[in-house]
């Protein structure tokens, strides 16, 4: 990203939108896409309740164990290449997916794998709500920005993902969407979805990012 550089205008805006100039603010979406120089917390992507459907070659075990938190591992890994942050036009980024790390190795391997192409579609937003109201953000307040997997389809090539903008310190859900990815090129279990996970985050970046910031501050 360009290095910023502040006048004094811009300084005490930075230290209002940093995690302790935003202690005991309200936060909201509006706030969230006005200012670019809100500071976002990625947390990674939350498997705990994804379906795999039509896949009867992959071992759920091995998923379970090494591949959720691999493809997460990648996203960090290769952040050029997995732009969230371009994405999400932030100039201030820090990340921190121990927590969606925990929660992918308690996934049931029994409950992964499925051949109902329903599945897809099978959850609501009260469900990633849910989902929040559990988590443990540990230190960490203002926005967090997390993904929720709800189906990953081999024989469609396609994965339904929610987006999710986090108040940490309330564990309110500011703003959601469910997106739908296709697959891409990729070798091996872990490339192939992720792939997938990138035409999300290319299609956030150049197409609906400003229609949901423009949809936002028009409310």
């Amino acid at each position: 990203m360009k290095k910023l550089i502040y006048t004094l205008g811009w300084v005490a805006a930075f230290f209002f939108f940093t995690p302790a100039g935003m202690k005991g603010q309200s936060l909201s979406a509006e706030k969230f896409f006005k200012y670019d120089s809100i500071p976002l917390l990625y947390l990674g992507i939350d498997f705990s309740k994804a379906k795999l459907i039509n896949d009867d070659i992959s071992k759920a075990t091995v998923i379970q164990e090494r591949q959720f938190n691999g493809i997460n591992d990648l996203m960090i890994k290769e952040f050029k290449k997995y732009d969230f942050q371009q994405a999400f036009r932030r100039i201030n980024w820090e990340v921190d997916i121990s927590e969606v790390e925990k929660r992918n190795q308690l996934v049931n391997p029994d409950l992964l794998k499925s051949s109902n192409d329903s599945d897809m579609h099978w959850m609501r937003k009260q469900d990633v709500d849910t989902l929040v109201s559990s988590y443990q953000f540990g230190n960490h307040i203002g926005y967090g920005l997390l993904l929720v997997v709800e189906g990953m389809d081999k024989s469609s090539k396609l994965i339904t993902v929610w987006y999710a903008l986090i108040d940490m310190g309330t564990k309110k859900i500011l703003f959601i969407k469910l997106l739908q990815g296709k697959v891409g090129s990729g070798f091996g279990f872990r490339n192939y979805w992720a792939s997938a996970i990138k035409s999300t985050i290319t299609y956030i970046k150049f197409r609906t990012y400003d229609e949901w910031k423009d949809g936002t501050l028009k409310k």
